[in-house]
């Protein structure tokens, strides 16, 4: 058991300060010594990741678009995965000062993703962290609305085959859980969101 004391009249200022900085470093360093260590990506993990996408490549204009995204990884070998996507978004434009009236667009994905870990080949000595980017092919569809005076302005984007990139990390917290952000072209601009290890 450690013990310390410490008598505060006889510190000035500067000596607290580098006193709460040695402690608060001690702490750190003891907290993290005792967690356990574990791989964070090996041939035969499967790994679900929700999490909400901000921005929308496909729908074009300056509207907000924010959309809820969920994967599947299921990794055939110690560095590379692959599974599906799903992801819905919703788009707003608000033409007020222009033609006063909304337009709502909602878009659905569908595809299958691939990744890459870097990890190993990047020697990264962290457990923890977990470093990838991948590419992904997919289907998307639209749909949307508009108030009826307006609807000469209103555009339908359809549907296609949606191809796109990115890349990402995530941090562990255990075995089981970890936060993750990614940045991308084809989809959402930034993907951020949960992991959870199922096996």
């Amino acid at each position: 058991m450690i013990r310390c004391f410490c008598n505060f009249d006889e510190l000035n200022t500067k000596d607290m300060k580098k006193s709460f900085l040695f402690s608060l470093t001690c702490i750190v360093c003891l907290t993290v010594a005792q967690l356990d260590s574990f791989a964070q990506y090996e041939k035969g993990d499967i790994i679900l990741n929700p999490g909400l996408g901000l921005g929308y490549w496909y729908g074009g204009g300056s509207g907000i678009a924010v959309g809820f995204c969920i994967n599947a990884e299921f990794s055939i070998t110690d560095d590379i995965a692959v599974g599906p996507y799903f992801a819905y978004t919703h788009k707003n434009y608000n033409y007020g000062s222009v033609i006063n009236g909304d337009y709502n667009y909602n878009f659905i994905d569908i595809g299958a993703r691939g990744s890459y870990h870097f990890a190993r080949l990047l020697n990264v000595n962290n457990d923890k962290f977990d470093p990838y980017a991948g590419a992904f092919i997919g289907f998307v569809s639209s749909s949307g609305n508009a108030d009826p005076i307006y609807n000469g302005y209103y555009t339908s984007y359809g549907s296609r085959v949606q191809a796109g990139v990115f890349a990402g990390a995530r941090y562990y917290f255990s075995d089981k859980f970890a936060a993750f952000g990614e940045v991308g072209a084809g989809l959402h601009p930034v993907f951020i969101g949960v992991t959870f290890k199922l096996k």
